[in-house]
């Protein structure tokens, strides 16, 4: 089951950097703004959930294809679905 889970390491690790630099900005609002102390389940919880979330919007910007398990960028007609090369030319 959890062999075919779709997962992209590269997305997950820069998603993960920018979650947790929001995360740490949240924190950091919290404390100063609104004088919260954290606890130890603050930082257990926020741990837990910050992968999760990381996780979630690791899978809202994955491509759809490879959410499909098709993991070629092909089409139905088999052409590439990235943009003209320099050797293809463009038609007016």
């Amino acid at each position: 089951m959890l062999g075919k889970l779709p997962f992209s390491a590269s997305v997950f690790w820069k998603t993960l950097l920018v979650v947790v630099m929001l995360t740490v900005v949240a924190w950091s609002v919290a404390v100063r703004g609104f004088h919260y102390v954290m606890t130890p389940a603050d930082y257990v919880g926020t741990t837990i959930s910050a992968i999760l979330l990381t996780y979630l919007v690791h899978l809202w910007i994955l491509p759809a294809d490879m959410l499909q398990g098709d993991h070629k960028s092909n089409n139905a007609h088999g052409d590439q679905l990235a943009g003209p090369t320099q050797n293809q030319s463009t038609r007016s």
